[in-house]
């Protein structure tokens, strides 16, 4: 699997192999998705008994059933809305998409809770833009006051955020990896290190799903879904595609 520069411009291309059977490639969300005013909560760990409940299941209507048996929540109306999220975010592509399709061949929930992360951040524009825009330029372990994340938000949203909106994007930054710290103290920009398959997995969904091709590393860079694994630059993101 030839994942190294390129011979004809060594700095500024690689060479993909097809993944057989893989789906047409989905692009995360980009600096074009329109602004929302709100923020879901990230149901990473439902998305995750998900994902392996869809290996039983031959359609999603039959994913949702058992979602509506197996979510936790007492309120119907509460697990519908989840249902609801959970196959928008995480199976985008049907119940033989990327995800159920990974977890057939690794059964490795460190891979899978990779893709989760990706695939909501790709999903929900505001989320995606805080980490690929707002915390990919801070070193891991700065303090982050929450002013911070106030002004992105004005910033990206052109208006003061709801309330709702301003205490999800810390609790779900915190679900995803991205934020560590106790309560009443400054939140601190936690290393999100993925898993090497994660990496490869997506690059050949995106870039190489149909066919062998050759990949400039601009448009790699381009795309955020490594800043979205938690790769802090482009030159770690370049040792990792020749490992």
């Amino acid at each position: 699997m030839p994942l190294g520069p390129s011979s004809e411009d060594p700095d500024g291309q690689l060479e993909l192999e097809t993944m057989e059977g893989a789906p047409r490639p989905k692009i995360g969300a980009s600096d074009t998705t329109p602004a929302q005013g709100s923020i879901q909560d990230a149901l990473l760990a439902e998305g995750l008994l998900a994902v392996k409940l869809s290996i039983g299941c031959q359609s999603m209507h039959g994913l949702a059933q058992l979602l509506m048996e197996n979510l936790g929540q007492n309120s119907l109306k509460t697990r519908s809305r989840y249902v609801q999220s959970i196959t928008r975010w995480f199976f985008p592509d049907g119940i033989d998409g990327l995800l159920p399709r990974v977890w057939r061949a690794y059964a490795d929930e460190a891979i899978i809770r990779d893709l989760l992360r990706w695939s909501y951040l790709a999903q929900e524009a505001v989320m995606g833009a805080c980490v690929a825009k707002a915390l990919f330029p801070l070193e891991p372990g700065i303090s982050i006051p929450p002013t911070y994340f106030d002004k992105f938000l004005i910033d990206y949203l052109g208006k003061a955020p709801p309330e709702k909106t301003r205490q999800r994007i810390k609790l779900n930054l915190k679900k995803l990896g991205f934020l560590e710290g106790p309560r009443g103290k400054p939140d601190r920009l936690a290393p999100v290190v993925p898993q090497n398959t994660s990496f490869l997995v997506l690059l050949h969904h995106l870039f190489a799903s149909r066919s062998a091709r050759t990949v400039e590393l601009q448009t790699l860079f381009v795309n955020p879904f490594w800043k979205y694994l938690g790769y802090k630059s482009e030159d770690a993101l370049i040792l990792r595609g020749r490992a």
